[in-house]
Order: structure tokens, then sequence, then C-alpha cells
């Protein structure tokens, strides 16, 4: 008996673990680490089956803004609200993570530009629809692997490139 019980705990310790290297402790969301795991595991699989899949590359608009007006825990919060948003934007085998700062990532498992761009606007929307002060606003960017690369660095890079190619467009800048 005493010794399922520290193979239990064991077991409970590791997957606590676990979750601390691949979650982001703010947002909840996957972290950096997580995200380029779940993005070559999509490159196998989209190798296999011929499927391709997109990656969002997206910011918060004016983070530095909120931080500076309302503090670092508004600013924090906001990143906290963005992270619900984006988590109710995606399907259940959708991977939205928190890339580093005001930076986040979805990876879309079978999707294509179009779908990606869906998921976007939908984001956009539930972002719109807050009433929750301050508002908040993304700006992204879509890669579509292969067209854009064959590595998560190389489709990183590109939804990155986009990313401020949209947000030049954007009336929000």
């Amino acid at each position: 008996l005493a010794l399922a019980s520290v193979v239990a705990e064991n077991r409970r310790a590791q997957a606590q673990l676990l979750e601390l290297a691949t979650t982001d402790p703010l947002t909840g969301l996957f972290n950096y680490r997580k995200l380029l795991d779940v993005m070559r595991t999509e490159i196998a699989r989209a190798h296999r089956t011929g499927r391709p899949f997109t990656v969002i590359f997206m910011d918060m608009d004016g983070l530095k803004r909120i931080n500076d007006t309302f503090g670092h825990l508004v600013g924090s919060r906001a990143l906290a609200r963005l992270a619900e948003r984006m988590r109710a934007s995606c399907r259940t085998i959708d991977t939205p993570a928190r890339y580093g700062g005001d930076e986040f990532a979805i990876v879309l498992p079978e999707t294509d530009e179009a779908g990606a761009r869906t998921v976007l606007g939908r984001l956009e929307g539930l972002l719109q629809a807050d009433t929750a002060r301050p508002p908040i606003a993304v700006s992204g960017g879509v890669a579509l692997f292969p067209r854009d690369g064959d590595s998560p660095t190389l489709l990183l890079r590109a939804a990155d490139r986009l990313l401020y190619e949209a947000k030049a467009k954007s009336p929000r800048r």
C-alpha cells in the first residue's frame, strides 16, 4: 500500500513537471517549446497525409500602451483575456500557444489559408464583442505548410513577416 502511494505521488509529480515545462503560467496556453513540438508533429502528419496545415502568428496591438496607461497587472490580465478568446476561437484539435511577450500562435491541422483566416476573424470578432476594459485587438499573419516553409522556423518566420505586412495595412497602427 505504501509503495502504491509513492508510485501515485511520483506520477502526479511527473504530470505537474510536464505541465510546467510545456505551459505558459500567465495564460495557461502552451509555450514556445510545445508549439515547436506540435509543429514538428504536424509537418510529419502533413507529409504522410498530403493535407496542409496552417499557422497563425499574431501579436496584441498596443500592449505597451496598456502597460504604460493602466499598469502591468492590467496588461497581464489583457494577455490572459486574449488567451481565453483564442481558446474559444479554436477547435479541440488546434493548438493555441504563447510564443512570448505579446506574441501568440495557433497551429491549425488540416486547415487551408481560408480556414485560418476564418479562425482569425472569429478571434477578432470575440475581441471586439468583449466589453472588458481596456479593449484589446490583434494583428495576425497566416503561413501555410508547405507553401510558406517546411520547418517550424521557416513557417513562423513567414507568418511573422505576414503579420507585419498586415500591421502596416491596419488602420489601428
